[in-house]
């Protein structure tokens, strides 16, 4: 007889044992899955402002191709070699920093045609191929619509508390020397126009910068072909 009580009680202490690690688990589950929604979300936005690198790629490579000339060891042709290669073409100065007399003049090497050549061919990486990669990531993108809308969705609706609303990016391009600064947007204002131009418009694309300051100003949406930008990401 206490030998049956003993085993009733063993079984009502492990049924309570089992009760209480299911309520602790569950919490803990819970808490375990909201970080790993808001870690799939910064993971989301990444890729987001990486489609803004590769359209600032794709507009690097019309430039370099569309130049004129290149100065010996040029630092722009030398970061998107490495950009695309992973290594740099030119051997990087340990000193790019040139001491001066007043009244100095200082001679500026351009490279050969054959040294341009010779640099293209090393790079083997055209604009129309920067354009594809920058087109096909897009659709990547652009095929998990569902997945990434809410985490920018979550992000808009911060407004100003978000961190991406103090975070500043150039929208466009910068050409080296040019007396011009690209337009600045807040990473914020990024969200919203990936939002509208890319995933809620078929085929679409990152707009150029007239057509973005428009919708980011009064909402307004301008047809692609009339945006100034010599570049095809408004199209």
């Amino acid at each position: 007889m206490n030998s049956h009580r003993v085993k009733i009680r063993r079984i009502q202490l492990f049924v309570l044992v089992s009760i209480f690690s299911i309520a602790l688990v569950y919490p803990r589950t819970g808490i375990n899955t909201k970080l790993e929604g808001e870690s799939d979300c910064e993971a989301i936005l990444e890729n987001v402002f990486k489609a803004h690198d590769l359209k600032v790629r794709y507009e690097t490579a019309q430039y370099i191709y569309q130049s004129k000339g290149f100065t010996k060891n040029d630092p722009l042709l030398n970061s998107f070699f490495e950009q695309i290669k992973g290594f740099p073409y030119f051997e990087k100065q340990q000193d790019s920093t040139l001491a001066l007399k007043s009244g100095e003049w200082v001679k500026v090497e351009f490279m050969s045609k054959e040294e341009v050549s010779r640099y293209f061919e090393q790079l083997n990486y055209t604009p129309g191929e920067a354009y594809e990669d920058y087109k096909a990531f897009l659709q990547d993108l652009r095929l998990e619509k569902e997945s990434y809308l809410p985490c920018i969705d979550a992000e808009l609706a911060k407004g100003e508390a978000s961190e991406y609303a103090k975070k500043e990016i150039f929208y466009s391009f910068k050409p080296p020397l040019s007396s011009q600064l690209p337009p600045r947007i807040t990473r914020l204002d990024f969200l919203k126009l990936f939002k509208e131009f890319v995933l809620n418009t078929p085929n679409g694309m990152i707009p150029d910068s007239l057509r973005a300051y428009a919708f980011l100003h009064c909402g307004c949406k301008i047809p692609p072909f009339y945006s100034l930008s010599p570049t095809r990401s408004g199209e």
